[in-house]
């Protein structure tokens, strides 16, 4: 793999050549996940609004594709003035399908993962949707395991992949969310831990409109995990990538948008080693862009958590760039 890592630095564009750079990547990363569906109406509704002394809480769905119903929850501050930032907070997998979005809006789960509420209480609008096969997104009769599994191996015989998939629901959430008078389009952001630390840099890549974005514990390098003989979710597996590159290449991508890699020293599953070199290759181009300051990498002493420490660093990330 060594030898892939060179070649890759040298392919890193200057600032002129960049703007082609990242439309050839886009469109070869897209053909790769096997193309992305063509969009048509969100038909949003809201099923119910609660409010509350400092937010207002809303249970919403949209159409990521026609017929395709996703449910989310939407937490507007109520003590701010709009148009305010907001931010995409994708749930963690965990291998616990029936949580999604009522984990990171702090009602389920881990108290680590409530990042949704937290902003939300520093004044962004947060959406958080459930993730294909999670919460209210499971199957009714599949375990969760089998369902994905089901998913991924449709995908594949129709020519498509779960994880082109995850990222075309990231997409209509921003679609989502900038159609709200109370969301500036221009100030997106988007959070994740695990599965959603992986899923905002994978989006970020291909989503443009997506500003700023915090990934906690799911940046690495698929050559690091196969050395630690480590497996994850089908979405993380796309065919042939490694013919193309590595995630260095995809958070490459990211540039010149501030993005904050947010990694744990004993996390075995997404190895710290890989966070540094994605870290190391992606600020190369940051800083032919004069951006160096727009990425960061903080290594914690812990595991696969996102600890409050970890957490005050990406809401901060947020407060600074968004």
């Amino acid at each position: 793999m060594k030898g892939s890592s060179d070649l890759s630095l040298l392919a890193l564009p200057s600032a002129t050549q960049h703007e082609d750079w990242l439309r050839a990547k886009k469109r070869q990363l897209t053909r790769l996940l096997g193309g992305l569906p063509s969009k048509e109406p969100l038909n949003a509704q809201v099923i119910r609004r609660r409010e509350e002394p400092d937010r207002v809480v809303e249970w919403i769905t949209y159409e990521v594709e026609p017929g395709e119903v996703v449910p989310a929850i939407v937490l507007v501050p109520t003590r701010r003035t709009p148009p305010l930032p907001a931010v995409i907070c994708h749930h963690q997998h965990a291998g616990q399908y029936d949580l999604g979005k009522s984990e990171v809006v702090g009602w389920a789960g881990n108290p680590q993962q409530a990042y949704a509420a937290e902003l939300c209480a520093r004044g962004y609008v947060t959406l958080a949707p459930d993730t294909i096969g999670f919460e209210d997104r499971s199957h009714p009769s599949l375990s969760g395991p089998e369902y994905e599994r089901f998913v991924a191996h449709e995908l594949l015989l129709k020519g498509f992949t779960l994880q082109g998939k995850m990222i075309w629901d990231v997409m209509r959430a921003v679609d989502y969310l900038v159609s709200r008078t109370e969301v500036d389009p221009k100030r997106v952001g988007m959070i994740g831990h695990s599965l959603g630390a992986a899923e905002t840099w994978f989006s970020m890549a291909l989503e443009p409109r997506i500003a700023v974005g915090a990934a906690s514990c799911g940046t690495t390098t698929y050559a690091a995990v196969l050395a630690a003989e480590r497996y994850h979710n089908y979405g993380f597996y796309v065919p042939g990538i490694l013919k193309w590159g590595d995630i260095p290449e995809i958070v490459s991508m990211i540039a010149p948008r501030p993005f904050l890699l947010l990694a744990g020293e004993q996390d075995s599953g997404f190895p710290v080693s890989g966070a540094r070199e994605a870290a190391a290759r992606a600020a190369m181009l940051y800083r032919r862009l004069g951006k160096a300051e727009a990425l960061e990498l903080f290594v914690s002493s812990a595991g696969h958590e996102f600890t409050e420490e970890m957490r005050k660093r990406a809401y901060n990330w947020f407060d600074r760039w968004l």
